[in-house]
């Protein structure tokens, strides 16, 4: 037993916190809820202020996934970018499916795939889950969310698999000068034609 005045014993201590640890879990009530207890970097558990966002990521379909829950009655929502959208130098028929799946996403209810500025196709989608908030809940929700949306997921990975199609010697050069220009445009570059102008001219003489 320690002598009055001095410090309690590690013995002591470990027990305090062992306590410490089961009151806090106990007083965030059950079932524990995600995001309402939270471990320490101290390696300590205490209770975690519910309306505090709450974040994960999961891979799912090949896909990664963001989560977020922003408070304890917000939406579970998920966001995954899903790649470029193709060019249509690289494949005129991907990208005419790959834009009508986009359009098509106005009927998911739950979310929507949009082009953002960079040409990338972004899958943004939300849905409450059920209460008790508890992670078996959760992880079910986002399941709900990534099975309503796998049907467009899998027209959308035809859409960028569509292969390039063969082209003749004129095609192949067209289609060369196309995607020379789209890449010149994005990159707000102008070609120099001082040097082929005058090529010609020396040329023609």
């Amino acid at each position: 037993m320690d002598a009055p005045g001095n410090e309690p014993s590690e013995s002591t201590t470990s027990k305090d916190d062992g306590k410490s640890a089961v009151k806090s879990v106990a007083d965030a009530g059950l079932p524990l809820e995600v995001g309402s207890i939270a471990l320490g970097e101290d390696g300590h558990i205490s209770r975690r202020d519910p309306d505090q966002p709450l974040h994960f990521t999961f891979t799912a379909c090949g896909i990664r996934f963001e989560a977020e829950l922003a408070d304890s009655s917000a939406p579970l929502r998920l966001e995954a970018n899903l790649g470029k959208l193709p060019y249509t130098a690289e494949s005129p028929e991907g990208r005419r499916l790959a834009r009508s799946v986009m359009a098509a996403t106005d009927r998911l209810g739950c979310g929507q795939i949009m082009l953002s500025e960079q040409q990338d196709m972004v899958l943004t989608a939300e849905l409450a889950p059920p209460a008790p908030r508890t992670p078996v809940n959760v992880i079910a929700t986002a399941a709900c969310i990534v099975a309503a949306c796998k049907p467009y997921l899998d027209l959308l990975g035809e859409a960028v698999a569509i292969p390039r199609p063969a082209l003749s010697g004129n095609e192949t050069a067209d289609e060369d000068a196309e995607k020379a220009g789209e890449t010149a445009a994005s990159e707000g570059t102008v070609a120099d034609t001082d040097d082929t102008a005058g090529g010609a001219t020396e040329a023609a003489t």
